[in-house]
């Protein structure tokens, strides 16, 4: 698979000078991603207001490379959807953008309008462009390569134990890795109505039993949802991620191993979230021709970042708890 060469600064000044001339970087015309060599001459500061608006609208994701990237106008900075400082760490950004493209213009688009959403529009915003992925051609080809799919049913997902004013809520399917299923989902929702409808409970403390806290999504189940607009639905009528949010000072998260996709996507919405030293973080949805879905647009964006949120995504790398701890994803180690 070839990768495109950077394109210099300069000759981004004069292709956003001529109208029209950056409407191919589009997934649909061939030019999944745009690729800037930060290293080169700098643009004029008269030019960079309309670059900043340029790259704001493009559809597709706006990668720069260079050692020194901290020498760009600030806000020409903020304006890139990833920004790398070694070549090394390009490949595997490039490899999903170029197997997932649509998944991946659709994470950044969604990821610049998470950016300054409030919390209520941006899971909107997630819940309506994961229910456009789910109907695209890209996740259709990846529920080809799995098994058919069928509801888990496992009974008791959670376990509630009320100690004075402390709620615990353990995941408990540990022989499915804690994989976050319906079942799981609506059984989460009502623990957290009742934390929402009991002031006694000043904290409730979610951890998971077995190897890990969470795998993500039950890959058995993906493909259920034959009605995008449907499953759209389902996501605000068992608004969890929500929840989540409006409950976070009363929240916190014990994690451990394994926390992918929704296993980190929920968790860090909490007030406080702490991990054991042998955690490790991931989002592939990209690889399912997806993005993240459980809410990890905005809880994760607020806690890292724009850029780092849309690298995690697009790389699809796992990072372990020290470089989550030294981004802001968790708030301890323990």
């Amino acid at each position: 698979m070839s990768f495109p060469a950077p394109i210099a600064l300069a000759e981004l000044v004069r292709l956003g000078a001529l109208p029209g001339e950056l409407d191919s970087y589009s997934p649909l015309s061939g030019h999944p991603l745009l690729l800037l060599d930060l290293d080169s001459e700098l643009p004029g500061d008269a030019d960079v207001p309309a670059l900043v608006a340029v790259l704001a609208t493009l559809p597709c994701p706006v990668l720069g490379l260079g050692a020194h990237a901290a020498r760009l106008p600030q806000e020409l900075l903020a304006a890139l959807d990833v920004v790398l400082d070694n070549a090394g760490d390009l490949p595997p950004v490039l490899r999903n953008i170029q197997a997932h493209p649509l998944a991946a213009a659709t994470l950044v688009q969604l990821l610049r309008h998470n950016a300054t959403a409030g919390i209520d529009a941006g899971l909107l915003a997630e819940s309506l462009a994961f229910g456009l992925l789910q109907a695209s051609a890209d996740f259709r080809g990846y529920l080809a390569t799995q098994p058919a799919p069928q509801s888990c049913g496992d009974a008791d997902p959670l376990k509630l134990e009320r100690i004075g004013a402390q709620l615990n809520i353990t995941l408990t399917h540990a022989h499915r890795r804690n994989a976050w299923s319906a079942t799981m989902r609506d059984a989460f929702y009502q623990a957290l109505l009742l934390l929402a409808s009991d002031p006694g409970i000043a904290k409730a403390v979610v951890r998971g039993d077995g190897d890990c806290f969470c795998s993500g999504g039950d890959l058995s189940e993906f493909g259920l949802a034959v009605d995008a607009a449907q499953a759209h639905l389902v996501r605000a009528s068992r608004p969890v991620a929500r929840l989540l949010a409006q409950l976070a000072p009363r929240l916190e998260f014990h994690v451990h191993r394994a926390c992918i996709g929704s296993g980190i996507e929920l968790p860090a919405f909490a007030g406080r979230l702490v991990a054991s030293a042998d955690t490790y973080f991931q989002l592939p949805e990209i690889g399912m021709g997806l993005i993240p879905g459980a809410g990890g647009t905005v809880s994760i964006t607020r806690r890292i970042g724009r850029q780092r949120t849309a690298w995690l995504a697009l790389s699809g790398k796992r990072i372990k708890a020290a470089q989550a701890l030294a981004w802001g994803l968790i708030d301890a180690i323990i």
